[in-house]
């Protein structure tokens, strides 16, 4: 028995997965408002202004993208992208990156920036399609 709903929880995961949408974020978010929307090959990103904090923000396009999406490692590439922005900027960043627990293909970057002289912050969700495995050498 325990076997056949194994077998079933699988295939469900199966099917989900190929069926997999990227979140829309061009709606907006709670508490951010929606400045530019560019696609650029495989990415999706949209800008967005803010007043919520790096956690506050997290918690948001948390609770957008569901519980079937976790928190992944960074990438080297990942990291070199947001010291870039945070040097040209002059502002702090976070970064975080989460993937979909049954689709390793779409990768959600989310990069918030505070201005060190400013209360608003801007933020970046990049919406990645066929971003590969997590257990390649590129991750750190």
């Amino acid at each position: 028995m325990k076997l056949v709903l194994l077998g079933l929880f699988s295939l469900t995961l199966y099917g989900a997965a190929k069926d997999l949408v990227a979140p829309d974020f061009s709606l907006g978010l709670p508490g951010a408002m929606l400045e530019k929307q560019e696609v650029s090959g495989n990415k999706a990103i949209f800008h967005f202004r803010t007043a919520l904090s790096s956690k506050e923000f997290s918690a948001v396009v948390k609770k957008k993208l569901g519980s079937a999406w976790r928190t992944q490692k960074l990438r080297q590439e990942d990291m070199i992208l947001a010291a870039r922005k945070g040097r040209t900027t002059g502002a702090e960043v976070n970064l975080a990156v989460y993937q979909h627990v049954a689709n390793e293909s779409v990768r959600i970057r989310v990069t918030h920036l505070k201005p060190k002289n400013r209360t608003n912050c801007s933020a970046e969700v990049a919406v990645i399609q066929g971003a590969g495995n997590p257990k390649d050498k590129a991750r750190k």
